[in-house]
């Protein structure tokens, strides 16, 4: 167990680096060139405490993933076993949706985003809620599909066609309601929930087809955050809230650590007890597992409380200070300065989603659960050019197209996402929307996001700079499906090559036998 939580520390170490080194090469060419006209574009007093908390981050990432190994994963698993054998299909249904608006309503990515938004436009209890119910009816849906074996592939093309059929009925002055739709649909599939809804859907497979199908296993984390998007449209619609642009508290005295602390630690709790409440309640009835196991998800569910608490610490503290700064102070330099930011976006894209938690459990999950056929490295790299494509189409909206319409960026991408859905094979297409949501996770809304509202704040430009959690939750659906597509293609190439090199040089020759009157042949 020792040397699973050291060989975490070291995966996290190695995914949080780069972003700090990132951070340390512009801070050094700041001080020691004249490339920002000697314009202090990283506060040193940032920086330090942004240092300080990258190491802590490690710390935080590495508990987390590897108590949700200990605990989420496992009651995810049991629940959506034991559940799928229930004999009543109304308490099924209870259980599940109840199941998805515990796990939502306090996700701490949806919290992060939410905070962003003027309780004025818009309450966050009412967005919280409201997207909870949306996760709960799609991951009753998800375990509907999963037991009636549908394809998730036509699932996705209706539901899809519905998001876009309702987002045809807002006109040019609704705010920004569109974008932080899609946006929900990101954030909703954080560190929380990403491990429990993977599991919960091993689960269902296991006990509806007596054995692990991965096709069935993935792909309920990606209809579910379907649910949001509609939901939150739907609010839309209804109330009309008049939301322009968000803002991204930047707060980071040292005497605010403790308040952060005692927030992030409330919001874990309220996450993180009511699933294991829960689990240990139903499990005494229906599971009634052995002690041992029952304790080690225990140690597993505080190693996920503490690692959560100073992840979400850290990164309040020291990463949406210094994401909104860089973007507001890079931005403030004038037009010159432009395509620099646009090379920044590219590569915090490329390098961030390393640091998701979600992301690091997922691939884990992935790469067990298929045997090794898809591999962590080639997940990671596939993701990486996703979500730095969607930093950087994102970046371009904000300085150059602020009056764009989103859905210019968002029909065309999830046409392509769905028009590759039916070439690639149904693992692929399961994985890759799947790992859209969990590329859009905590790293995504606490500090690209504020990086993108410090730009949009700046220029002033009519541009509300959200929608990049969406963006990001779209294009690694593509690049791992394009993944999927060019292994299929080398699989078969390399399959039709081997055919060659075993054929026999006299495998073309036809032999013709006589047959003799008393039937035998020669």
């Amino acid at each position: 167990m020792f040397k699973l939580l050291l060989k975490r520390l070291k995966e996290s170490a190695f995914s949080i680096m780069p972003i700090m080194a990132i951070v340390f090469v512009l801070w050094l060419i700041q001080t020691f060139t004249n490339l920002f006209q000697y314009n202090e574009i990283i506060d040193s007093k940032i920086l330090i405490i942004f240092l300080i908390c990258g190491l802590v981050l490690m710390i935080g990432m590495s508990c987390f993933t590897f108590g949700s190994e200990l605990a989420m994963s496992k009651v995810g698993h049991y629940l959506g076993s034991s559940i799928t054998k229930r004999k009543s299909i109304v308490l099924m249904v209870v259980l599940i949706f109840l199941l998805g608006l515990m796990i939502t309503i306090a996700e701490p990515d949806l919290t992060i985003l939410a905070s962003y938004l003027d309780p004025k436009d818009l309450n966050p209890w009412i967005l919280k809620i409201s997207v909870g119910a949306g996760i709960g009816v799609f991951l009753v849906l998800g375990f509907i599909r999963i037991i009636f074996r549908k394809s998730l592939r036509v699932w996705l093309i209706f539901f899809y066609a519905c998001i876009f059929g309702i987002a045809c009925l807002f006109g040019g002055k609704d705010g920004a309601i569109l974008e932080i739709s899609f946006d929900s649909g990101g954030a909703t599939t954080g560190p929380i929930t990403v491990p429990f809804l993977i599991a919960f859907g091993s689960g269902i497979a296991m006990a509806s087809s007596g054995k692990n199908e991965s096709s069935d296993t993935f792909g309920i984390t990606g209809l579910c955050s379907v649910g949001p998007i509609i939901i939150v449209m739907l609010l839309g619609l209804f109330i009309k809230p008049n939301i322009v642009s968000g803002t991204a508290v930047t707060t980071n005295e040292i005497d605010h650590i403790y308040n952060l602390l005692l927030s992030s630690t409330k919001e874990v709790l309220i996450a993180i007890l009511p699933i294991m409440i829960f689990f240990y309640i139903y499990q005494f009835f229906f599971i009634k597992l052995h002690k041992s196991a029952l304790f080690k998800i225990f140690i597993g569910f505080i190693f996920m409380i503490f690692g959560l608490v100073i992840f979400l610490s850290a990164a309040n503290f020291g990463f949406i200070p210094l994401g909104s700064s860089l973007g507001k102070n890079i931005t403030q330099l004038g037009n010159y300065y432009f395509p620099l930011l646009l090379i920044i976006s590219i590569i915090i894209g490329f390098v961030i989603v390393l640091a998701e938690p979600g992301v690091q459990v997922l691939t884990h999950q992935v790469e067990d659960l298929s045997n090794g056929s898809i591999k962590r490295s080639k997940m990671f790299i596939a993701l990486c050019i996703g979500v730095a494509l969607a930093v950087f189409s994102a970046t371009v909206k904000v300085i150059y197209l602020p009056d764009l319409n989103i859905l210019f960026y968002f029909v065309p991408l999830y046409l392509l996402c769905l028009l590759l859905s039916l070439i690639v094979p149904d693992i692929y297409v399961a994985v890759a929307f799947d790992s859209g949501g969990v590329a859009s996770g905590a790293m995504s809304s606490c500090f690209v996001l504020p990086f993108i509202l410090g730009i949009s704040a700046t220029l002033n430009n009519g541009s509300s700079g959200f929608g990049v959690i969406g963006l990001i939750a779209t294009m690694p659906i593509i690049a791992i499906q394009f993944m999927g597509a060019y292994l299929k293609i080398s699989s078969a190439i390399k399959y039709r090559f081997a055919r060659r090199r075993v054929k026999e040089e006299n495998d073309d020759q036809i032999i013709h036998f006589k047959e003799e009157k008393n039937g035998s042949k020669k």
